[in-house]
């Protein structure tokens, strides 16, 4: 007898994304509210992006650490309900941030305030058992991470790059003397660690209860203005002036015909295969505590990555090989755990083999699916069963304003598609072409009905969201 297979789905969204007055989403109880209705709709699966520091744009995917966590998303409400947070000081923010764009993150608006309310909590906070466990479990990186960040909020924040000498070269004598002037300063930037993950495990841990598990985001790449890059050097390919060679990105494709250039430091990986990855095997360890499953970002970069020269533009990289199957079977043997594998983009025979090997579910999005070609593997009904399909992910538009935005040959065709399988038409055969939110729960019925193991939804075509609530516009800054 077949054992019968279980699927499951779930929903996208950005913890940044959650309801709230106070220009972002963090671990509210907006939280757990979703987490609840995720339940009783019977999803099994929330996912959100990367949780560490935002770099350069507000972005995750410019880490400033690969190991911390963003402290942002700490919840003002819950430092209020511990005591941590008087009433005025709690008003004194409200007031800072009122006034914020619904619907739009506003970064800029919200870090002031809402590090001089951390800051508050701090001056109030007594330490305990807990905190001594957390940061003696965690010294191999929340030690740098702590001095990184009071150095950077020391030099007004800019890159450690731009630092003075002593402190750019990670001069002993001068750390030591900085740590003793400035311990307090140090010592928030733990709390504020402590703090992040404390709440984080509570949200994780109420949505395991729940049977919603989370597929976290983890980015390839670390920001050359990073804590790691400050810290291990070593493991960038930086020249002697601790500048980067070449930097990551991606040839011309579907997204930006002019190609992206990133600008993250690429990876020694003569170095990392000396140590056995070693860092890498920390890293990931270190996501495993924040997601039960790791979307692995850009994994066609293991197999080889683009480089583009310093001074030069993304349609002039080249692709270099990377460390390929004996990386991600060396960190299977270490870390265990669940992954999918994002391999959009320029795909390779090398990068289908090496999933393939692997095992690993890989990334099926719709909005590719429909440029004429019946072998089209976004295609629904050549999508295979170890597979994780979308409509669009948080670099697409939403399906609403994708549609729109498709020239009339292209809104033919995608409406040939859906008759052909679902018969009939709009308006009893009068009009040419489905409507934007037709065409967005059709594609949502096809992505559950694909023979796909699971099936994740951005919340914003569930909620039938126009191009107001686009994510991300790869290739672009501030947008």
């Amino acid at each position: 007898m077949v054992e019968k297979r279980k699927r499951k789905s779930g929903l996208l969204m950005p913890v940044f994304s959650l309801p709230s007055e106070g220009g972002i989403g963090c671990f509210s109880d907006s939280a757990y509210v979703f987490i609840e209705r995720l339940r009783q709709a019977g999803q099994s699966y929330w996912q959100i992006l990367p949780l560490s520091p935002v770099g350069g744009w507000y972005s995750p995917y410019q880490p400033g650490s690969c190991f911390a966590g963003e402290p942002l998303y700490i919840c003002p409400g819950e430092l209020s309900r511990r005591g941590l947070v008087a009433a005025g000081e709690m008003a004194e923010y409200d007031s800072a941030v009122r006034g914020a764009e619904p619907g739009r993150v506003d970064y800029a608006r919200v870090m002031p305030p809402r590090d001089a309310l951390l800051r508050c909590a701090f001056s109030r906070f007594r330490g305990g058992s807990d905190y001594e466990e957390f940061c003696g479990k965690n010294a191999d990186w929340l030690d740098d991470y702590a001095l990184y960040a009071a150095l950077s909020r020391s030099h007004d924040w800019k890159a450690w790059y731009d630092w003075e000498k002593r402190y750019k070269t990670r001069d002993s004598e001068a750390l030591e003397e900085y740590k003793k002037a400035n311990g307090s300063e140090i010592e928030y930037y733990k709390w504020s660690q402590f703090e992040f993950f404390r709440e984080w495990k509570q949200v994780k841990d109420y949505a395991n209860r729940s049977g919603v598990e989370i597929i976290g985001d983890m980015p390839i790449y670390a920001a050359y203005k990073s804590c790691d890059c400050w810290t291990h050097p070593e493991l960038f390919k930086l020249n002697s002036s601790m500048e980067p060679e070449a930097v990551s990105g991606c040839p011309p494709d579907a997204f930006t015909p002019d190609g992206q250039k990133w600008g993250n430091p690429l990876y020694r990986w003569t170095y990392h295969r000396k140590t056995g990855f070693e860092w890498w095997k920390k890293r990931i360890r270190r996501n495993f505590e924040l997601y039960d499953v790791i979307r692995f970002d850009h994994i066609r970069g293991l197999v080889s990555y683009y480089s583009i020269d310093r001074g030069s533009d993304a349609s002039e990289g080249r692709w270099i090989k990377g460390p390929g199957f004996g990386f991600m079977k060396s960190v299977a043997e270490d870390c265990g755990g669940r992954f999918i594998a994002e391999d959009l983009g320029t795909i390779t025979p090398a990068v289908r083999k090496l999933i393939k090997r692997t095992g690993l579910p890989g990334m099926k999005v719709l909005q590719f699916a429909f440029d004429g070609d019946p072998a089209n593997p976004y295609l629904p009904e050549n999508i295979e069963k170890n597979s994780v399909v979308y409509t669009g992910t948080h670099d697409n538009d939403t399906t609403r304003s994708w549609y729109i935005s498709q020239t009339k040959d292209e809104r033919k065709l995608i409406t040939s598609y859906i008759r052909e399988r679902f018969g009939g038409a709009p308006d009893g055969g009068r009009a040419p072409f489905f409507d934007s939110e037709e065409v967005t729960m059709v594609l949502m019925q096809l992505a559950m009905h694909s023979k796909a193991d699971t099936c994740i939804l951005p919340v914003q075509d569930v909620l039938m969201k126009g191009a107001g609530a686009r994510i991300n516009t790869p290739g672009t800054t501030g947008r």
